[in-house]
């Protein structure tokens, strides 16, 4: 199992009512089951691992800070 940082913004942080949370996950899960973990709905986000923005299919072979990036709006 590793241990996974996930940093969360805009509407998720009301969500979950923090800006971060840690979740235990089997090591080689991808970002996509992180997300299915959590109860997160991915069609519109962007994902970053470790500061790169990543696609959803990334494979997490260690330890990772895992952003998740909400749509942006305004004008």
């Amino acid at each position: 199992m590793n241990s996974h940082t996930v940093l969360l913004f805009g509407p998720l942080r009301d969500k979950f009512d923090s800006n971060t949370i840690t979740i235990e996950m089997p090591e080689n899960c991808s970002v996509e089951d992180v997300l299915n973990h959590i109860g997160i709905e991915q069609r519109i986000l962007k994902t970053a691992v470790n500061g790169a923005i990543v696609p959803i299919s990334t494979e997490l072979v260690a330890p990772s800070e895992i952003a998740i990036l909400p749509p942006v709006s305004g004008g």
